[in-house]
């Protein structure tokens, strides 16, 4: 998986079409940061509203686009235990983001969650980087269609100040989520693809990411080794073009080193962010440990800190917290709110010595 995803990268070194400045995209019809739902506009055939319409033609496409999660966005077991506790409008301008689906959100319009008129239909028509010369459709050809900045109306934004109903009344200048920044400023920034260098799929539509296992496999080396006394980890955000974790402020990551026998002595380090109120209405990250794009993190330490009989197994784990919430919803979709990136185990004595 990450050969292909490194093979990938390298194909596509084409730098991405900008996107024009004198005019908004026609993508883009709401403020920065989901304060408002999308207006579809109102199209010639209903069909453009439903994804079971486009898999007449597209029967590929919506079936990849179905076991996404942007077809989950709404339904998702974390994502329904956050609502359920703090049911906030604002949350649903990117989960069930369209006027029409907020009509009736128990609807199965609704269900669809990111569905193909959320990124296709504008002013009643369909939104797209081209058309082909056979489609029926009354198009908006936009180049910057599907570009990172396209992708930054629901994966990119500041904190939001709500009023006590959960609308957004304005949004702050401190980011809340960041990860098309974060692109922006790594190594893949320029590819012809932009974040579907990554995160496309054989349809396109798949949109694999933290919750698809070989994407979280391909993203992180992890190494340990011995060096005079002392055990050495290291974990290298390898090939993901943005920090990892990335997304939601819940996400982070924990490393854990311990011996069996003394739980209370284990080591635990931790990947994410911290924040502070600010006075206008936000939160500011004041610590974050997240790993950048083919940076490294390291640790270093003496098995007398792990406790424990000295010939004892040393166990490791990389754990990733989707949400912390140990009781998860049941139901047929629900998610674990945790993930193990990687167990290992070894006696500090079988360790490769570090070169």
């Amino acid at each position: 998986m990450r050969r292909l995803l490194v093979l990938l990268v390298a194909a596509c070194n084409t730098p991405a079409p900008a996107i024009p400045s004198a005019t908004p995209p026609s993508w883009h019809v709401r403020p920065m940061g989901g304060t408002r739902a999308i207006d579809p506009g109102a199209p010639a055939t209903s069909e453009l509203l439903d994804a079971n319409g486009c898999a007449k033609c597209h029967a590929a496409i919506v079936a990849e686009w179905s076991t996404s999660r942007h077809a989950l966005a709404w339904t998702n077991g974390i994502f329904q235990r956050e609502y359920a506790a703090r049911p906030q409008p604002w949350c649903v301008n990117c989960h069930a983001p369209l006027t029409t689906q907020q009509a009736n959100i128990q609807g199965t319009h609704a269900a669809q969650g990111v569905d193909c008129a959320t990124c296709h239909v504008r002013a009643g028509k369909l939104v797209s980087a081209s058309k082909a010369a056979t489609s029926p459709h009354a198009t908006i050809v936009d180049a910057s269609f599907g570009s990172p900045a396209f992708c930054a109306d629901c994966h990119e934004f500041t904190f939001p100040v709500l009023s006590e109903r959960g609308v957004a009344m304005a949004m702050t200048r401190h980011p809340m989520q960041n990860t098309v920044a974060s692109f922006t400023a790594g190594p893949y920034a320029h590819q012809r693809d932009g974040c579907m260098t990554c995160h496309g799929s054989r349809a396109n539509h798949a949109f694999p990411g933290g919750h698809d296992p070989g994407m979280r496999e391909a993203a992180l080396d992890i190494a340990w080794c011995r060096r005079e006394g002392t055990i050495e980890v290291a974990i290298t955000n390898a090939n993901a073009g943005h920090s990892v974790p990335t997304g939601d402020v819940h996400r982070h990551m924990y490393l854990r080193v311990w011996k069996s026998s003394a739980p209370e002595s284990m080591f635990q380090a931790f990947f994410g962010r911290r924040f502070e109120l600010v006075a206008d209405g936000g939160k500011r990250t004041i610590w974050d440990s997240t790993i950048a794009p083919a940076a490294t993190k390291r640790f270093a330490i003496a098995p007398a800190e792990l406790a424990g009989d000295e010939d004892e197994a040393i166990n490791l784990e990389l754990v990733y917290v989707f949400v912390e919430n140990e009781f998860p919803r049941q139901g047929p979709r629900d998610d674990a709110p945790t993930v193990s990136l990687a167990r290992r185990r070894m006696s500090f004595a079988a360790l490769p010595a570090c070169q």
